[in-house]
This record gives structure tokens, C-alpha cells and sequence, in this order.
């Protein structure tokens, strides 16, 4: 028994490894999921790397039918035929009709003959309902046990890998014998996620080998399957916490943190539409690449190109730090946003570059990419507990609903997530619009308790002196303090 390769771009790293050979893994789902793709792909993979396969369709298709429809990915190579490193038959009626036993004995000579290491069966659930069907007669269950029992006493003496297809859903895997005989199922679903249709792939049973458990997306592209790993939260000894403090680029929110964020911490920028958020982030952002550490930004609202202009309009210029490779951009749009991919590239990106800095722009969007609450938040806690584990300090940004009135953070989740949260306001004082923040919360840190007025200049954020005199300042409704009003009534005085 050894590990082999799946040949599905991630599916060894949920399979810690890939498949065990000898064995028999089922895969399984509904019409049009992908099950025959992937069996190819497999298939295709493993004979350019010099094993011999062998493809055995059920379903009366010439191959070149079959061929014609696997052409259209990049995997397929048909002078894979030529070299005899790929081979497909194809059971025909006529042996259909001779049943069961002619049926077992063609496959075994085709395998004595091509001695293949590797070999898919597409799809194993027409074979048990219609070989009986030529008598004028419905399969029974027990003809179509029993022939399972006979194909898998057969597959598993062939010592090889062999990978099935068959149309089950969840509740006929439990019921079928076939769950039962594999040695792995794998199952591959859709469903519909906000306005799209997503697949996934779980990994049902894999005997004798230990595997990650739970949903992982799957896509299928012009290479064929791509799968992208579930999120999981890291493991292992971390770092001690640092003692060093980032700047937010913003001299007086800095006084106001009393020199800054702590490394490797998450700061939460939470504030109604127009406040600046994003200008704060981009502050925070443009500090690192002054002093060379690599940057990303992750933006669900606004693409590159607007970005980079409203930078600019603030005193910020981030093309060139672009040129220099220093900065990447990643746009994503919340309606096509796939938890999993993305995650997988943000993570290779802060590899890759070297991150140090990361700006997540919008993150209340993610409510549109996964609308259930638990997984959403489940999601979020561990991505951002990815970059912290990185070494990347991170500025998260999320709007505020309400205009004006009582304070609700779009994410109450988040506030048990972040280390750091700054909110902005918009305030109505004498007819005139002010901006205003306070920081709520700063973990295992001294940090200034005032509410603060701030200003958006062409130089970007300009924090002023604490709001003096007024109340309620947070509601977005400033009124004069009682004493300030009884001052200005009867003077200093009385």
C-alpha cells in the first residue's frame, strides 16, 4: 500500500498526501456535478506522468464520443492513445445483454492485458440497473447487490487505484452497498449562494488515511477540476506578542494610541458612509511603503483604477510603489467573491511579496459572499487570524448603517475578532457636518478615551483637539454640555 498522487490541483492537500493504491474510491453527486471530469482528469494526469490508465465507459459511448467532450480540457492528450499510456474501452449493448458474468469478464481480460495502475469505471450505477433490464424485467435489489459484491471482489484483486462514478446523493449513499464496499467517497454538490451557483467537494469516507473533513469549493475551468481548500484555523506555536508599534500614518491617531498598533495586530475602522475609512486605511497602507514593507490591499468597492485616483486626491501616490512591486491590489467584486480561492490567493500573495501591511477594504461586503451568518463569521476569524499568524499587521474596514443615531457596528462579530477598533462619525453641530472619532477598544494597551474632531485636508486625515463642551457626540446629535449652556447663559460668574 502507498500514497499516489490525485492529480487534482489541491486535492492532495485534503487528503494528506493523495489516494491509497490499492484501493476503490467512489465519486458521487448529481447529474452534470463533474464526477466524469474528474475521473478523466485523474486519469489524463497520471498517464502523462507515465502511468498506464485505463478509462471504462458504461454508458454505450464510443470513445471517440467521449474524447470529443474531454477535448475541450487542457488535460486531454490524445497522443496519450498513441503510446498506449491511455486506453479506453467502451461496454457495448450486445455484452450488456449477456449479463453480469460476460460483463466481469471483459473488464478482468482488458486489466490481465494492459496491466493499468490506474483505472475509472464512468459511471458504475448504470452498470446495476439495466444489465437485467434486457430480460423485459425491472433489477432487483438483491441482483444489483449482488453484482456489486462480485465487481468489488474483482477491483479490489486487481492492485490498483480505482476510481468510480455513480449518481448518488447523500441519503442513497447511506442506503447503498456501494458506500459500504469503497474504501473512499468523494462527493461533489451544488448549491445556490447569494446569486450564484457554487460546487463543493467533501471527502465522505477515505479508509485507512486521514483527511480534511467539512466543504471545500471546486470549480471547473478550462484545466478542468480546481479545488480550493476550506480555510482552516492555524496550528502551532506562535511568536511572542510583540511590543513594537506600527504607525497609522496619522500623527495625532498615534498620540491617540500612544505611538501606534501594536505588530501583528488587527485594527477595526468602523464608520458611517463619507467618514473616511478608506483614507484611513490608505494612511496606514502608505506609512509601511515608506519605510519599505510590502503592502496589499483588498478591496470589495473600489477597483485599482479609482483607487489609485482617490489616493491622489488626499496626498497619497501608490503607482509607485506599484512599479516597484512593493504594493498589489486585489479587487474583488462581493457578488463573485469565492471564500476559498480567494483565501488561497491572498495567502500566496502575502508569501510570495513578502507582506507586511494589509489593508482589507469593505469587509462588511462579505455579507453578500456568504450570507450565513455562522460560516461568515467563522470565515473572517480565521482568515484574519491567518495574516496575524503571517506576521502581517492589518487594517480592516467596515460601514456603519445609521447616518446618524445610536452606534451599531455592521459586524458585532468582529469586535471579538479585532485587537483595535476607531470609529468614525458624522456629527451635526450648529447646522455644520463634523467628522469625529474615538477608538473603543485597544487590546493590553493605554489608549487615549477622548472623542476626537478630524478633518479630510488635500494631505489626507488631520486629527484635531478633543470635542470640548458637547454630549452625545457618538449619536451623531451633539448638544452643549448643561454646565457649557448654563455658562453661556449667565456667564462665568455665577
Amino acid at each position: 500500500m502507498n500514497i499516489v498522487p490525485s492529480y487534482i490541483p489541491n486535492l492532495d492537500d485534503i487528503l494528506e498526501g493523495g489516494f491509497i493504491k490499492p484501493s476503490v474510491v467512489l465519486v458521487a453527486g448529481a447529474a452534470g456535478s463533474g464526477k466524469t471530469t474528474f475521473a478523466a482528469q485523474s486519469l489524463f494526469n497520471a498517464a502523462k506522468s507515465g502511468e498506464t490508465c485505463l478509462f471504462i465507459s458504461t454508458l454505450s459511448e464510443p470513445p471517440a464520443m467521449i474524447n470529443s467532450y474531454m477535448s475541450r480540457f487542457s488535460f486531454f492528450d490524445n497522443k496519450l492513445y498513441e503510446s498506449n499510456k491511455m486506453n479506453m474501452v467502451s461496454i457495448s449493448e450486445a455484452l450488456l445483454k449477456e449479463g453480469h458474468d460476460a460483463v466481469l469478464e471483459f473488464i478482468n481480460k482488458k486489466i490481465s492485458l494492459l496491466k493499468p495502475s490506474r483505472i475509472v469505471i464512468d459511471p458504475l450505477t448504470v452498470l446495476g440497473d439495466i444489465l437485467k433490464s434486457f430480460e423485459g424485467r425491472p433489477v432487483s435489489d438483491d441482483e444489483r447487490r449482488g453484482f456489486y459484491f462480485d465487481l468489488f471482489t474483482s477491483m479490489k484483486s486487481w492492485n490498483t487505484l480505482v476510481i468510480i462514478t455513480g449518481e448518488f446523493m447523500l441519503d442513497d449513499l447511506r442506503k447503498s452497498v456501494v458506500g459500504y464496499l469503497a474504501d473512499g467517497i468523494i462527493y461533489i454538490s451544488e448549491e445556490t449562494v447569494g446569486m450564484r451557483v457554487e460546487r463543493n467537494l467533501r471527502v465522505l469516507k477515505m479508509r485507512g488515511q486521514k483527511y480534511v473533513s467539512g466543504k471545500h469549493s471546486l470549480d471547473i475551468r478550462e484545466s478542468g477540476i480546481v479545488i480550493f481548500p476550506r480555510l482552516l484555523p492555524q496550528v502551532g506555536d506562535r511568536k511572542p506578542a510583540s511590543s513594537v508599534k506600527v504607525s497609522t500614518g496619522i500623527p495625532g491617531l498615534d498620540k491617540m494610541l500612544k505611538g501606534g498598533i501594536p505588530d501583528d495586530d488587527i485594527v477595526l475602522i468602523s464608520g458611517t458612509t463619507g467618514t473616511g475609512k478608506t483614507t484611513f486605511g490608505l494612511h496606514f497602507i502608505c506609512d509601511g511603503l515608506s519605510k519599505g514593507e510590502n503592502a496589499l490591499i483588498i478591496s470589495m468597492e473600489e477597483r485599482p483604477p479609482k483607487l489609485l485616483r482617490n489616493s491622489r486626491t488626499f496626498g497619497m501616490n501608490l503607482q509607485p510603489y506599484i512599479d516597484k512591486k512593493m504594493l498589489d491590489i486585489l479587487y474583488v467584486s462581493p457578488i463573485s467573491y469565492r471564500p476559498d480561492e480567494e483565501a488561497l490567493i491572498i495567502k500566496a500573495k502575502i508569501k510570495e511579496n513578502n507582506v507586511k501591511r494589509i489593508l482589507f477594504d469593505g469587509i462588511e461586503n462579505l455579507e453578500t459572499a456568504i450570507p450565513d451568518n455562522i460560516e461568515r463569521k467563522n470565515y473572517i476569524t480565521v482568515l484574519l487570524d491567518l495574516f496575524s499568524s503571517m506576521g502581517v499587521t492589518t487594517a480592516v474596514t467596515s460601514e456603519i448603517s445609521e447616518l446618524f443615531g445610536a452606534v451599531k457596528l455592521t459586524h458585532e462579530a468582529l469586535s471579538s475578532i479585532v485587537d483595535n477598533i476607531i470609529l468614525l462619525r458624522h456629527v451635526e453641530i450648529e447646522g455644520r457636518i463634523h467628522g469625529v472619532l474615538s477608538i473603543l477598544k485597544s487590546r493590553g494597551i493605554q489608549h487615549d478615551k477622548e472623542i476626537r474632531e478630524f478633518e479630510i485636508t488635500e494631505k489626507g486625515i488631520d486629527v484635531k483637539s478633543a470635542m470640548k463642551g458637547y454630549e452625545s457626540v457618538l449619536s451623531g446629535s451633539a448638544r452643549k454640555t448643561p454646565a457649557d449652556v448654563f455658562r453661556e447663559t449667565f456667564g462665568e460668574k455665577h
